[in-house]
């Protein structure tokens, strides 16, 4: 027997053993982490409803995702764990909710009247770098809030959350914070237009 096929098979199931032990990249799903509910406001009132986010064409996808410049770059082993808009809208309902300042916070499909409904799209959300470098988390929703159909404000709202490295869980983090911040100043314009004074039940009378 020839020692060359003898030869030519151990080496190939040699290359097949060390291509056994490389490590193939792994996809990781990341969601957003957002706070524990807030002490209730004593002066809460009002139903909050907060309709599903439109999504921008340059964001439409599940992968995280750097910017530099005009330049986007997909990473894609790291991803959310559901469709962006879906994400956020949820999240948005979640942290207005945890917020404690209304009586009840709703998505799109609940049933039931409300006092305001609030709509928005997303513009930008995720990581960022600059020419030197320097990598933050970027959030930009644009919402408007309606009262009846009439509309009551109407603005972009915009979080630049400086990261310590480019990592994903970094990124992670600083885009939870970043959202929890926009819900602050969304309350915080509800707060001072009267809203939820206005919207709490007349008190009893004293007999």
């Amino acid at each position: 027997m020839s020692r060359f096929p003898f030869l030519f098979a151990l080496t190939a199931v040699g290359a097949l053993a060390a291509c056994g032990s490389v490590e193939l990249p792994r996809e990781h799903f990341y969601r957003l982490d957002l706070p524990v509910a807030r002490r209730p406001d004593p002066g809460r009132a009002g139903v909050l409803r907060v309709q599903d986010l439109q999504l921008g064409t340059a964001l439409d996808g599940d992968c995280l995702s750097v910017q530099r410049g005009v330049e986007v770059e997909p990473r894609p082993f790291d991803r959310w764990i559901a469709p962006l808009d879906r994400l956020v809208t949820d999240a948005l309902v979640l942290s207005l909710s945890r917020a404690r300042v209304c009586d009840l916070v709703k998505g799109a499909a609940d049933a039931g009247a409300e006092h305001w409904t609030l709509h928005g799209r997303i513009v930008e959300f995720g990581e960022a770098r600059g020419a030197d470098g320097a990598a933050e988390a970027r959030i930009a929703l644009e919402l408007w809030l309606e009262q009846h159909g009439e509309l009551v404000f109407h603005d972009e709202f915009r979080i630049a959350e400086p990261l310590a490295n480019g990592g994903p869980e970094a990124t992670v983090a600083g885009l939870s914070q970043g959202l929890v911040r926009v819900v602050d100043d969304v309350v915080a314009r509800m707060q001072a237009r009267g809203l939820f004074a206005a919207a709490r039940p007349p008190a009893a009378a004293p007999r």
